[in-house]
């Protein structure tokens, strides 16, 4: 698998919320979620109902946008990305374990939550940052297997 570059893994790591847009039949919804990253795997670990809005169209349709941005209001520390993913819920008993374990080791508050466990697999990733240069675009797409 084409690895993700350092600049775009490097922010992801360094933030924590992302916020996702989802629909299913004309129905459309976003949500900002924490998530731990997950570098190996190219994807972003969530904690959330499957009860809830955004749960629901995501079984129903788990192709979903998405941003994360870094928040300033320096025009040159302007830096987020782009993307677009494929949500599953995680009900591999092993996967699921230790999915949650690499989100509780960063969100230990976690441990007292019950939810569902997600993973949001990252397929195409647009890269902007203003620190080296003024709208600095980086692509990035999961190579088709």
């Amino acid at each position: 698998m084409q690895k993700i570059p350092p600049l775009i893994t490097a922010f992801i790591q360094q933030q924590h919320i992302v916020s996702l847009a989802c629909q299913h039949l004309g129905e459309i919804w976003c949500a900002n979620c924490f998530y731990v990253f997950d570098e190996e795997l190219s994807r972003l670990i969530i904690f959330t109902n499957q009860t809830t809005q955004h749960g629901k169209l995501m079984l129903a349709t788990p192709q979903i946008v998405g941003t994360i941005s870094r928040h300033t209001e320096n025009i040159r520390e302007i830096e987020g990305i782009q993307f677009s993913a494929t949500a599953q819920l995680l009900d591999d008993k092993l996967e699921k374990q230790q999915a949650i374990l690499a989100y509780t080791a960063k969100f230990p508050v976690a441990k007292l939550m019950k939810s569902d466990v997600w993973e949001i697999r990252l397929d195409f990733i647009k890269h902007t940052t203003n620190k080296l240069m003024f709208a600095q675009k980086t692509i990035w797409q999961r190579e088709i297997t």
